[in-house]
């Protein structure tokens, strides 16, 4: 079974991928939007290159958003990795998605 077939049954979702800190794809699921190995490099850069802002307030980098007028990637991070949905803007399923990676980031922090 794979960790992310929840994510892949959401209609708003086009892809969605689980990476660690050195941007490779541990696990994926979609059908469309970008290539799941540029998108796992892409989120790991992206929590990289927060990383000295998150650092000067003192906290941790727990979830980020990008939004363009086509798509937003949700993104969670846990424990090393980053666990990102790439959804359709508008659908109307954004907090589930939401939701649904912070359960499966949740169920993961204990498994990996």
């Amino acid at each position: 079974m794979s960790w992310l077939e929840e994510l892949e049954a959401i209609p708003v979702v086009r892809r969605a991928v689980l990476t660690g800190q050195d941007g490779l794809v541990i696990e994926e699921v979609g059908r469309g939007g970008v290539d799941a190995q540029f998108l796992a490099a892409e989120m790991a850069s992206l929590q990289r290159a927060m990383g000295p802002l998150v650092n000067t307030l003192g906290e941790e980098l727990r979830r980020y958003t990008l939004a363009t007028d086509s798509y937003e990637l949700l993104t969670v991070c846990f424990g090393g990795y980053c666990l990102g949905a790439l959804i359709d803007r508008g659908g109307g399923q954004r907090a589930l998605v939401g939701q649904t990676l912070s359960r499966l980031a949740a169920t993961l922090v204990e498994r990996l």
